[in-house]
């Protein structure tokens, strides 16, 4: 199994948390990661479609207004340019329909706009249902609402933290609906409050040796799932 270090290099923050997501997609799968037909949403740097590549998909890459420089720069230095193409998309005007085998993104539901914020992310999940094949998955790790210490800290001192919406894990079970199954699980607690990588891979590791067990389900920040059509 690859090791979490690895993994790590797909995610960008609180890399000892967030890099449980690439394994638990890989150990909750029904498919077969190689020559799947996989697109990554909110891309940004890249790294989950560097991640799809190396298993030997074939991934199209996006972000609301294409992926950055740096990701096509790491695809090319990661080998693996020639599986990987290019897109702007947003989420909210994904009209494919049985597609893709893998839809995944990571960090991205909480920056959907609309009129009803709420109303906006459950019809981009049943948007990226309809763009999955029958049998295909949804690979999603998200930030979660968390505990009020979570919520008052980002307000104060997130940049993005009072315009990006939050969800709770009970709304995620309730826009995960239209799937055939879902496996998932909630992580992180403290790897949330690193202000540096310093201070997230310190405050990451206590969260990885237990204290996030010992918290309740909606106190940790990360929902990280697996949802099969």
């Amino acid at each position: 199994m690859t090791d979490l270090a690895t993994y790590a290099s797909y995610v960008e923050w609180d890399t000892r948390n967030w890099s449980l997501a690439p394994r638990f997609w890989e150990q909750h799968t029904g498919l077969s990661l190689a020559r799947c037909r996989a697109l990554e949403l909110g891309s940004r740097h890249g790294g989950l479609s560097l991640w799809l590549a190396r298993c030997g998909a074939e991934v199209t890459c996006t972000d609301l207004h294409g992926p950055t420089a740096l990701a096509r720069e790491r695809h090319r230095a990661g080998g693996v340019a020639d599986r990987i193409r290019y897109a702007a998309l947003d989420v909210t005007q994904l009209e494919d329909r049985d597609c893709f085998d893998v839809i995944v993104f990571k960090s991205m539901l909480g920056a959907v706009d609309g009129a009803d914020r709420r109303r906006a992310q459950q019809d981009a999940i049943a948007r990226m249902h309809r763009a999955l094949r029958p049998g295909g998955e949804l690979f999603f790790a998200e930030n979660l609402s968390a505990s009020i210490a979570h919520r008052y800290l980002r307000r104060r001192f997130v940049a993005w933290g009072q315009s990006w919406r939050y969800v709770t894990v009970s709304e995620m079970r309730e826009f995960l609906k239209p799937f055939a199954s879902v496996a998932y699980r909630t992580v992180g607690f403290s790897g949330a409050f690193g202000r540096s990588p310093r201070q997230q891979e310190m405050l990451g590791a206590v969260d990885r040796a237990g204290l996030d067990r010992l918290v309740p389900e909606t106190w940790r920040y990360i929902i990280i799932g697996v949802a099969r059509k």
